[in-house]
């Protein structure tokens, strides 16, 4: 699996399918990593939500698209327009295509983001089922991943592993402080692309 970077899409719709294929599923691409060497573990309700998120992914895109291109062929008509309040009709439309297509993108996201953790912990809470993990279903998601990598030794390459469940814990870290406080100016969550920079 490709190691992802700070410049890969935030939801992974696109690259999911074009890594699978049309007819592909989403246990695909888990593969490679959720397997232990004493059997498999149950996957169907991660499959679901996985799945749920990347259909969520989807419409939430598709919807905030249709919506722009909408109100950007109305900024292009002057329909919005008030007699007399031409220049402020189009302050109040222009800061609605800010918001949509800046702040209501970026919550989409993260929220995307949020949730696939999420159910990756959940997960792990399930192979992590011996006696003596109790403790760790209370852990962080890298502490999770750090123990399951040191069982799956030979079954899986734990480098990439590791630096899967980084890339994903670093953006839904960034996420919850960008909720918190104001994002620095050298440092956007998204772009208007949709797309994690630096």
């Amino acid at each position: 699996m490709e190691t992802r970077t700070g410049e890969d899409p935030i939801g992974d719709a696109e690259s999911a399918r074009s890594e699978t294929g049309s007819q592909g599923t989403v246990l695909d691409l888990g593969d490679d990593y959720f397997f232990s060497v004493h059997g498999r573990v149950e996957f169907i309700v991660f499959e679901y939500r996985v799945a749920s998120l990347v259909w969520l992914r989807d419409r939430t895109v598709h919807t905030i698209d249709t919506e722009l291109a909408e109100l950007r062929a109305t900024r292009t008509s002057g329909a919005h327009r008030v007699p007399g309040w031409e220049g402020e009709s189009d302050l109040v439309l222009d800061e609605s295509l800010a918001v949509l297509d800046e702040d209501t993108r970026q919550i989409g996201a993260g929220i995307i983001v949020v949730s696939a953790a999420a159910a990756l912990e959940s997960l792990m809470n399930q192979m992590l089922s011996q006696p003596s993990d109790t403790r760790l279903h209370r852990a962080g998601l890298a502490r999770k991943a750090e123990a399951l990598a040191a069982r799956w030794q030979i079954a899986i390459n734990v480098t990439e592993f590791l630096e899967d469940v980084a890339w994903l814990r670093k953006r839904r870290n960034a996420f919850a402080h960008r909720l918190i406080e104001p994002p620095p100016t050298s440092f956007p969550l998204v772009n208007g692309a949709g797309v994690l920079s630096r």
